[in-house]
């Protein structure tokens, strides 16, 4: 085991626990707006959603919806890290942190994801605002 992690000195700090926090809120309700703009696209090109189970469906398994899961699953892994349950290191907060700049800033190793992430943006005014409230969150 790791000498630092047992002596605490890599132990996710309050701080970073609280910030962490408010990123995960900040991207969930970026996602929610990004998540419904693009199921009104869906619907504007293929029809109205039947149900709640089928756009659930969609959402998990429609390459219309594939790009939207990036920014879901980082999601998941920072509220797993700040749960109390199985609490990450400073250096895995840190970590996902830097993966929420990169995915934030463009700056991701998928070029699809990026471009669909910035049309949207361009297209929709409140999904700037979430973006810009989740930047707030990164230094």
């Amino acid at each position: 085991m790791n000498k630092e992690f047992e002596d605490g000195h890599d132990k996710l700090t309050d701080e970073t626990r609280g910030n962490l926090k408010n990123l995960s809120k900040a991207m969930l309700r970026l996602h929610k707006t990004l998540l419904d703009a693009a199921k009104m696209d869906y619907e504007a090109k293929n029809g109205a959603i039947a149900s709640v189970n089928q756009y659930f469906q969609l959402v998990i398994d429609d390459p219309h919806f594939a790009w939207l899961r990036k920014i879901s699953s980082l999601i998941a892994l920072i509220d797993e890290a700040v749960s109390v349950r199985r609490p990450a290191t400073e250096g895995e907060a840190k970590g996902l942190e830097n993966e929420a700049k990169l995915l934030l800033n463009f700056q991701d190793g998928d070029e699809s994801f990026n471009e669909k992430f910035q049309t949207a943006l361009q297209n929709n005014q409140d999904a700037v605002l979430g973006y810009n409230d989740a930047l707030k969150y990164l230094d």
